[in-house]
């Protein structure tokens, strides 16, 4: 627009993105055709990814192409039928982070019917086990056999399926907030039935809001970071550099906890005198929330036993909301001090 130009005489320019094929891809400009003659089109770079990570990257000399790249996973033709000829189907189904009252109402209906198979692993609660009326497989996924456990999990879903029957696979948390959800749905379509999926409400930000430790607050916290402990093959999450209006929520962390703070702290540049709060069992009735700093919080895991699952949270909302009257018993001495002194 020349500065002669009245506002309402803006150029209008649309868009188009067209996918030309999985390994490549290309993006149009289209103008309005009055317009055309004062616009200069540029192309811009995308890249398609592969499920084996692999990928092939259209080329492109535009500056435009260092500041947009857009990713396309390659997919199948279509989809698989949502059941099998003999009616075998399966629901990829969360249940939030533990109490029974924050199951979603599509939740509740599907554990109360009784002629559902409902397979779970260790970290799902024994208050959401008690709402189950049909059958329920249970697979101990501890550390170190995770993956029979998982390809334990995927056998029982495969017999539920040959056998007609509703398999509902129920995970903590949202399923797909570092729950391998999305895998799952690929090796359920391999068995030649797509899943239907009903979120569940994640821990990442209801554990901690249940120990009074809300993720945001103004002027203390603008931005949250959410992270897994465990990342492919056993490997440890890149970190993100410290901002002190910054929260990280860690999920699945807490076997790694000393080590995670340690990278923080030297690779990152977190103060040691950061905040840092760990809540477990967020929901149920043993819920606990153990408070420390980035010097002394796995200190303090170890000394209270802090087990899976629990969510950590860094950053300085840790202390916004907290009282001495969300501790118990000699965490509280120990955790009210931190608090207190910010040591």
């Amino acid at each position: 627009m020349t500065h002669h130009e009245p506002v309402t005489k803006r150029r209008r320019m649309i868009i188009v993105l067209s996918f030309m094929s999985v390994s490549y891809t290309q993006s149009f400009v289209s103008l309005d055709a009055s317009l055309a003659p004062h616009t200069q089109a540029r192309p811009i770079h995308l890249t398609a990814y592969r499920n084996d990570d692999s990928y092939d990257s259209a080329a492109s000399s535009s500056p435009i192409a260092h500041e947009l790249t857009i990713t396309a996973a390659s997919c199948p033709a279509k989809k698989p039928p949502s059941s099998l000829p003999n009616g075998g189907r399966i629901t990829l189904l969360g249940a939030g982070p533990g109490n029974p009252d924050l199951l979603t109402l599509a939740a509740y209906k599907l554990l109360q019917d009784e002629k559902n198979l409902v397979i779970v692993d260790r970290l799902v609660s024994d208050e959401i086990l008690g709402v189950v009326r049909g059958e329920i497989r249970r697979a101990n996924k501890y550390p170190g056999c995770a993956e029979q456990a998982q390809n334990e999990i995927y056998q029982w879903c495969k017999q539920g399926l040959l056998e007609g029957r509703h398999v509902v696979r129920l995970k903590i948390g949202d399923p797909f907030v570092f729950g391998r959800g999305g895998e799952e749905v690929l090796e359920f379509r391999k068995f030649g039935v797509e899943p239907t999926v009903i979120p569940g409400v994640s821990a990442a930000f209801s554990a901690p809001l249940l120990a009074s430790i809300p993720v945001t607050h103004r002027s203390i916290s603008n931005q949250v970071v959410m992270c897994t402990g465990y990342g492919r093959n056993n490997t440890s999450p890149d970190l993100i550099q410290y901002h002190k209006e910054q929260t990280v929520v860690f999920l699945m962390a807490v076997g790694r906890l000393r080590e995670l703070c340690d990278k923080m702290v030297t690779l990152a540049n977190y103060p040691m005198q950061t905040p840092v709060g760990i809540v477990e069992r967020a929901g149920c009735p043993d819920q606990r929330t153990v408070v420390g700093t980035m010097e002394t919080i796995a200190d303090l895991a170890e000394k209270y036993n802090v087990r899976p699952p629990s969510t950590i949270v860094v950053g300085d909302v840790v202390n916004v909301l907290l009282t001495e009257g969300d501790f118990v018993g000699e965490m509280k001495n120990s955790c009210v001090d931190v608090l207190e002194t910010g040591q």
